[in-house]
């Protein structure tokens, strides 16, 4: 089909990241980056508009992502159908997403539950865990709460985002009555700031509203190199309310040594692992006057 970009992709007119190929399909990144880690499209070779144009060919493809995702732990299959579906190019095309706990993606239909949600605002917590996830430069709610500070993978270099795991195990070891807001500086669905100031703005106010601030510093200077967290750090050690963790067996551990040595000076709590880290995070909580910890 001519004016077809996924029919240039698909016939090698056009350039593109090709993970994965079948006789009747191919598996791409998106040119984007895509909203997660390892966000890939299906897209059959033959053009059919969307899912429902040609049975079998849309049997394929989804085949093929089937394929894909059972290589993953967790993961979402998304296909969409008419403008209306949140459709926007009209090459049937499959998004195969790996997830991870808590990771902040939206699907197509949240919209309506955020409008939802915006009538009784007590709907965006998840009573299951009592956590309230609350990302970059969303609205900052009362109430006990916990920033997640440390490094941020990069797009140029993507690695799996730690913060995932930290807010699994905030919700795993809260017991507070209210619930816990984990503050996270990474946006959802990877859409960045309009501004560069905005989003450092939005992280100042959010450590300085949280009752305790967590820093977990994974170093790792090709992927994970930490220097806006080390003037956080330096900003926060005083205050009382930060914990740093930092793993012996990250590939630059030497590159913490400062860090530890500032946090021992003020009194901060050091830990070598993400769940004594929370464990630490969510004992300050508690002396600050909310039971806290399981």
């Amino acid at each position: 089909m001519t004016d077809c970009a996924f029919c240039d992709i698909a016939t090698g007119r056009a350039p593109a990241v090709i993970v994965r190929q079948w006789p009747d399909a191919i598996a791409i990144r998106p040119r984007s980056g895509g909203v997660h880690p390892g966000h890939l499209l299906v897209i059959p070779r033959r053009h059919i508009a969307d899912a429902g144009a040609d049975l079998d060919s849309a049997a394929a493809a989804q085949r093929r992502a089937s394929e894909l995702v059972a290589e993953l732990p967790a993961a979402n299959i998304i296909t969409s159908k008419g403008a209306a579906a949140t459709q926007t190019v009209f090459h049937a095309h499959w998004h195969v997403l790996p997830r991870e706990a808590l990771d902040g993606l939206l699907l197509p239909w949240t919209a309506q539950q955020d409008a939802r949600r915006a009538a009784d605002p007590s709907a965006s917590t998840d009573t299951r865990s009592g956590i309230n996830l609350v990302m970059a430069r969303e609205p900052i709610p009362a109430g006990p709460s916990v920033f997640l500070a440390g490094p941020t993978p990069d797009k140029s270099a993507p690695v799996p985002s730690w913060r995932p795991e930290a807010a699994r195990l905030l919700a795993e070891q809260w017991a507070g009555e209210q619930p816990l807001t984990v503050l996270s500086p990474e946006s959802r669905n990877g859409e960045r700031a309009d501004r560069y100031e905005t989003q450092v703005d939005w992280e100042t106010a959010a450590r300085d509203a949280a009752t305790a601030v967590l820093f977990w510093i994974p170093r790792d200077m090709r992927t994970l190199p930490g220097m806006t967290s080390n003037v956080e750090f330096g900003l926060d050690a005083p205050s009382g309310r930060a914990v740093l963790g930092c793993p012996p067996d990250c590939p630059n551990p030497e590159r913490n040594r400062y860090l530890i040595h500032v946090a021992y000076r003020h009194a901060v709590p050091v830990c070598t692992t993400l769940a004594k880290t929370v464990a630490a995070s969510l004992a300050l909580i508690a002396t600050a006057g909310a039971p806290a910890v399981r």
